[in-house]
């Protein structure tokens, strides 16, 4: 079944945002970017719309020049054709 990853550390980096200063700007607490980062819960969709204009928003300009942030920056679409990994999917976010 496809499953859709949150590559949210991976963008956090990229970009040089830090979770106190996504959280902020999304209106969260920290403890939720954390969940969000580790899989442990997922942003809804409006909440992915907020997160794209933050990283928008604080990331560093160079880096959005050189890499502009598209919604296949933060997220990606996959087919998990291994039926052995679907019980170990901690790391993976399907909606």
């Amino acid at each position: 079944q496809p499953m859709i990853i949150l590559k949210l550390k991976e963008v956090q980096a990229r970009y040089n945002v830090s979770g106190k200063d996504l959280a902020a700007f999304i209106g969260v607490g920290k403890t939720m970017v954390s969940d969000w980062r580790a899989g442990r819960r997922k942003p809804s969709y409006d909440r992915i719309g907020k997160i794209m204009d933050a990283i928008a928003q604080l990331g560093d300009e160079n880096q959005l020049q050189l890499f502009p942030l598209s919604l296949s920056e933060l997220m990606e679409w996959r087919e998990d054709l291994n039926e052995s990994h679907a019980t170990n999917q901690n790391k993976n976010i399907s909606f």
